[in-house]
């Protein structure tokens, strides 16, 4: 815990998530047609920094690995397995895991518990979250009765429609496009202006904030495609913004940490394994598509799927997914590179639920179609991640500037070392963390 005499001369941290940046945006900006000149002079000029990139989670896919990265630990502990709810025949209605974890502590509760002003703005997995100003990503429909339900869930109630009497409309997570993250940079520049700089005199504070507009970019357009490069560019303005707004109130006192979640590559094929599944017998429609009711189901995380048994206990269901599975393996044109067990899965990370757990080659991203082709090349994504987090393409972004950081460069690095990494800066530890403090 820190005291009070040690208040006015402790950094404060800001940590910022730029969706699915990749390494070589940030060493190889001429090559690539990108220029980037805040994170070239903060990080790539002046901070500590990963040219070979970080090791994300598996699956290498946003909510989980957002979880990670808050919390230090695996999915298979904090529990995020996916982006969406496991849900074959759409009873949630499309949720999302919007909340933060319940399993183990995050940075947002252990930094308010040491001595910080807790603060989020648009960080998925974040309703819920025990902090003093979180503005949560969730959503419901687009509309302004986003607002209302985002407000319901922040910290304080009231804060996002405070906010917007300022800023407009606060994006909820439907808008990942640059327009949406130019919202998400005003309301982080609120957050810091309104409620940290008022009481900053008190304590520091510890801040996520997050950008998604490169990620989807990369998703419409593909990785490498101008439009993705003008959306990260947009990105190093307002994150230059952010880092002025907090050196200023801070007096200088500041660590900015940048990181992505994920790497992302280019799609050249779509794979439906439900459409085998529906073959074997073991997913019903009707006559729209619709599932009515499953004894196997898979549900895609990019490059990655998980296939649930509907009641484990059921014999015939199990036999019925291990002929699949052994066709999906016997079959070279299947597009599928591995296949896990639960306990492989597990051991990985990831997907303890799981029945078995696919793995696509590079560019087969796995969809969760019931009917239609198993396999085609028209794509619903140009890019995707998800992919085995042992690819080089899926490596994540790690960047680190500020009061008392060393300039050079950091070799093995895992996502789940980010959390413990920053508590460490923090002068307090993370009790579940499974990742280390790649300082000491």
């Amino acid at each position: 815990m820190l005291q009070t005499n040690d208040r006015k001369n402790t950094p404060s941290v800001l940590l910022v998530s730029v969706d699915a940046l990749k390494p070589e945006f940030v060493f190889e900006q001429e090559r690539l047609g990108v220029n980037l000149p805040n994170i070239t002079r903060y990080f790539a000029e002046n901070g500590l920094t990963a040219p070979t990139g970080m090791k994300s989670v598996f699956p290498t896919f946003t909510y989980p690995c957002h979880q990670s990265m808050i919390t230090g630990v695996n999915p298979a502990t904090h529990k995020t397995y996916n982006n969406g709810i496991f849900d074959p025949t759409g009873e949630h209605l499309g949720a999302w895991h919007w909340f933060a974890n319940t399993e183990v502590k995050t940075l947002w509760e252990a930094a308010k518990e040491n001595g910080y002003w807790s603060a989020s703005v648009a960080f998925p997995t974040s309703v819920g979250a025990k902090g003093d100003f979180i503005a949560p990503e969730y959503w419901w429909d687009g509309s302004s009765l986003d607002s209302r339900f985002i407000d319901a869930v922040a910290t304080p109630q009231g804060i996002i429609l405070e906010m917007e009497k300022e800023i407009g409309q606060y994006a909820g997570g439907l808008d990942l496009t640059d327009d949406g993250d130019a919202q998400r940079g005003k309301a982080a520049l609120w957050i810091l202006r309104n409620k940290i700089a008022p009481v900053i005199s008190q304590k520091p504070f510890f801040m996520s904030a997050y950008f998604a507009s490169f990620d989807e970019s990369a998703h419409v357009n593909g990785v490498y495609s101008q439009e993705a490069a003008r959306s990260l560019e947009k990105i190093d303005r307002m994150l230059g913004e952010l880092i002025e707004e907090a050196l200023k109130i801070t007096d200088g006192h500041l660590i900015v940490c940048v990181v992505s979640d994920h790497g992302t590559l280019d799609n050249t094929h779509n794979i439906s394994p439900n459409v085998l599944l529906r073959n074997a017998g073991l997913i019903q429609t009707d006559a729209q598509g619709k599932v009515t009711a499953w004894k196997a189901f898979s549900q895609r995380a990019g490059g990655t799927a998980e296939i649930r048994l509907a009641d484990p206990a059921d014999q015939d269901a199990a036999d019925a997914l291990r002929t699949v599975i052994d066709q999906l393996l016997a079959d070279p044109e299947s597009g599928i590179l591995e296949i896990l067990t639960q306990e492989e899965a597990k051991a990985r990370g990831g997907f303890p639920e799981a029945a078995y757990v696919l793995v696509s080659k590079k560019g087969y991203e796995l969809r969760d179609d019931v009917i239609g082709e198993y396999c085609r090349t028209r794509l619903t994504q140009k890019a995707q991640h998800g992919y085995s987090e042992n690819f080089p393409e899926m490596r994540a972004s790690f960047m680190l500037t500020g009061e008392g950081i060393r300039k050079g460069h950091i070799d093995g690095i895992r996502l789940i070392d980010v959390a413990p990494t920053l508590a460490g800066l923090m002068h307090f530890e993370l009790p579940d963390a499974e990742g280390r403090d790649l300082l000491k």
